[in-house]
């Protein structure tokens, strides 16, 4: 199987973990006597109901995506969604109209994706702890597995609020006249550290959760679908929340127990995979070339600013026989970075966990880590055609901001439209330098707070 097939069953589970609209933490209650309700899952799940939940997570870690990358690839200029449908992608996005962000706008969307995927983690692991069908090294795996995909989605919805924050607390299901009132929104750095303290556990939890996981992994986790091999990946995420903490030791050794090998094919690590299967989905970042209908474009400089031979440039663009033009925005190249329906999103690969150990290195600004920062540039650089920093940059090599400049530059490049140009930028105030097609654009800091989450504190205060 590509992914999975979704059975109705898997699918009202689903439902029993679905949002109302007055909030993105609250779980209605749904009661079918011929399926297992909310409360059979949290008070005594069975092995099956718990197979049934783990594969449903790993099914809508997925959700959220498509937003995700429309919106950050569009502040951070990466691309542009030409949507003829919906054109406050090119004008409230953009910062040209309303003086920013509306409130009736979908960008956001993500947001509440996440925030939904975060909920049944907390769920998939209160029904383990629950559960009679399973020992303690079983639940482990479990708890590991949930704490790591929860502090994978909180850094993304925390990334596009920064300043705003989230909320790191739940409410307790179990605690009647609770599940109105959640935890507060934190600043951010409180955030970044509750994800890395849920990274921590989940790591520990991993060590001590056997040979298997005690629910069916999918194949987009092949090479990772055991406690210890997926442990390498939450170390790869703990050390991306480290480099937002600025904390340079930390990620190099978190790197270090990573999947990361400076040697190794820069492409793995685990995928989200899509099929044709009934009941599952096609990669939503999918667009055939060079079609009137294909609105994700990709920003000029991308492509003139790019080194002579990069092979990243073609791999992820594709020239239009005729541009595409809305409201003053014109798309010479697709964005094409999957060939197919079906083509795999990538989570996280040892190319980013390369930039990563680059990064901390150049950080740390020594003699002996600027030149073990410059090889690992080098690692990168070579795999895309280019020639090493000796070669073609040679007055780089020693210089720490120049380092830092090729280092952003390399990661413009590799990581193109995955969610991160627009976060670089903005962790070293280079938000200024990011173009602006349009005169009266701007670049954004942030989003604004979901205006659900707005009204759920007005009408439920702490």
């Amino acid at each position: 199987m590509k992914y999975f097939k979704i059975k109705s069953h898997i699918l009202l589970i689903g439902v029993l973990f679905m949002l109302p609209a007055c909030s993105v933490f609250e779980t209605k209650k749904v009661v079918d006597p011929n399926l297992p309700s909310q409360e059979s899952v949290l008070t005594n799940a069975t092995a099956v109901q718990l197979n049934e939940l783990g594969v449903g997570l790993q099914s809508v870690m997925r959700n959220g995506i498509q937003n995700y990358r429309l919106v950050t690839g569009s502040i951070g200029r990466e691309m542009y969604n030409l949507s003829s449908v919906e054109l406050t992608w090119t004008t409230e996005l953009l910062g040209t109209t309303n003086g920013g962000f509306s409130l009736t706008t979908g960008f956001n969307a993500s947001y509440d994706d996440f925030s939904q995927t975060r909920r049944r983690a907390e769920l998939f692991m209160r029904g383990a702890n629950a559960s009679t069908a399973l020992n303690e090294t079983q639940k482990n795996s479990i708890r590991g597995f949930c704490n790591t995909v929860e502090a994978y989605v909180m850094l993304k919805n925390l990334n596009m609020q920064y300043q705003n924050g989230i909320r790191i607390s739940f409410t307790d299901l179990n605690t009647p006249g609770d599940l109105l009132k959640p935890g507060p929104f934190v600043s951010y750095d409180a955030a970044l550290t509750e994800i890395k303290r849920l990274l921590d556990l989940g790591n520990t939890q991993l060590a001590s959760a056997g040979t298997a996981f005690a629910f069916p992994m999918t194949t987009g986790w092949a090479g990772f679908s055991t406690p210890t091999t997926f442990s390498t990946f939450n170390r790869g995420l703990a050390a991306e929340v480290m480099m937002y903490q600025k904390d340079w030791n930390g990620m190099l050794t978190a790197l270090g127990a990573s999947f990361m090998n400076l040697s190794g094919p820069l492409t793995t690590g685990p995928v989200f995979t899509f099929s044709t299967t009934s009941g599952d989905i096609f990669n939503p970042l999918y667009q055939q070339k060079n079609t009137t209908s294909a609105p994700m474009v990709a920003q000029a400089l991308f492509i003139s600013q790019a080194e002579a031979g990069d092979t990243r440039v073609p791999a992820k663009v594709a020239l239009r026989t005729t541009p595409r033009v809305l409201n003053g925005l014109t798309g010479a190249y697709d964005v094409y970075m999957y060939p197919t329906n079906t083509s795999p999103i990538s989570i996280l690969r040892n190319e980013e966990l390369i930039l990563m150990y680059a990064e901390a290195q150049i950080q740390l600004n020594t003699p002996t880590s600027l030149i073990a920062g410059a090889a690992a540039l080098d690692v990168i650089r070579v795999a895309s055609g280019l020639p090493t920093l000796a070669i073609a940059k040679p007055t780089v090599l020693g210089n720490q901001a120049a380092l830092i400049t090729e280092m952003l530059n390399q990661r413009r490049y590799s990581l193109f439209f995955e969610g991160h140009r627009w976060f670089d930028m903005r962790r070293y105030n280079l938000l200024s330098t990011l173009p602006n097609d349009l005169p009266t654009a701007k670049v954004y800091t942030q989003l604004i707070r979901p205006f659900a989450e707005v009204q759920w504190d007005a009408k439920n205060p702490q």
